[in-house]
């Protein structure tokens, strides 16, 4: 118990100088970067310019600005956005996260519900001609990429057999699309990434023992091969919920899905500071809450032996 609380500890902080850093960054790479959130096509009088950015507090030196807005963001408070008048960042998250979380869930449960039981199969049935060809073509749909699968499917169902509905996120017609377009490469990954580990769990020679003591093929797997080998399938969750959260950014564009992708997308090309950086903070400190639920899963199974 100790141990597992220092290593808790250890993480947070870990965590916590990460999230600086990211923040660090993109506040210094947004200000970097030429224009400004009150530049237009038209251009504001010197006055209004000055008005602006003394109310928004930009026309500050940059450690002034930086030091101030870590230490709102320490309290919550992401500060206004620039762009969208009588809006806070805070406000913003709120009402576009529901979308994109809803998407992230449901490919993620795709990803999950799809992959492991196909990596499964394949690894118990390894000779059969179905098997190796579902592997092939895991390989194919890993080398797609959303913003091509996503038209590809649209033509498809949408265009040519009418089935469903490639705009919005009403209705379950709406978010069948997109989730397939997002969970779909990651369950094909999870597919050959389980594969692999149970094949290596097959390979060992307490399978053979296993065997040798006339265990059924069922027990073997589920008893002993299964429960060794799903430690590189739950490290997985980490980098696939860091996958799907970063590929809402193309799918909520080509799918026209009110979420935070679009947000992001919008903010970059308005110079909207407040926003990027804290959408950008949202999805770091998620895929770090994911990584850290992934060691502490795999900490509370502890390592298994190879025995079973």
């Amino acid at each position: 118990m100790v141990a597992f609380w220092g290593r808790f500890f250890q993480r947070l902080l870990r965590s916590t100088v990460l999230l600086l850093c990211v923040l660090t960054s993109v506040f210094a790479l947004l200000r970097a970067v030429p224009g400004g959130p009150f530049d237009g096509e038209r251009e504001l009088p010197p006055e209004a310019t000055a008005a602006l950015q003394a109310h928004y507090g930009t026309d500050k030196s940059f450690l002034r600005s930086y030091f101030r807005y870590v230490g709102r963001t320490v309290r919550g408070d992401l500060g206004p956005s620039f762009r969208q008048l009588g809006w806070s960042v805070n406000e913003l998250l709120a009402d576009k996260a529901r979308a994109s979380f809803e998407l992230g869930a449901y490919a993620f449960l795709l990803a999950i519900l799809l992959g492991v039981p196909w990596g499964c199969w394949a690894a118990f049935y390894p000779d059969k001609f179905f098997c190796r060809t579902s592997m092939s073509a895991a390989t194919v749909l890993i080398c797609i990429p959303s913003f091509a699968l996503g038209p590809l499917l649209c033509q498809i169902f949408s265009l040519r057999l009418h089935w469903l509905r490639v705009m919005g996120w009403s209705g379950w017609r709406c978010k069948v699309l997109p989730t397939i377009t997002l969970g779909l490469i990651q369950a094909a990954f999870l597919a050959r990434l389980t594969r692999r580990s149970l094949a290596c769990e097959f390979a060992r020679p307490y399978v053979r023992t296993a065997r040798a003591k006339g265990l059924s093929e069922g027990a073997i797997f589920w008893k002993h091969v299964f429960r060794n080998g799903i430690g590189p399938i739950i490290a997985y969750v980490g980098p696939i919920c860091a996958a799907l959260l970063s590929g809402t950014f193309a799918v909520e564009n080509i799918f026209h899905i009110p979420g935070l992708g679009r947000l992001f997308i919008e903010s970059i090309g308005n110079r909207d500071y407040g926003v990027v950086t804290g959408i950008v903070l949202l999805y770091s400190l998620l895929i770090l809450i994911c990584n850290f639920f992934a060691d502490t899963l795999l900490a509370a199974i502890g390592p298994r032996s190879g025995s079973g």
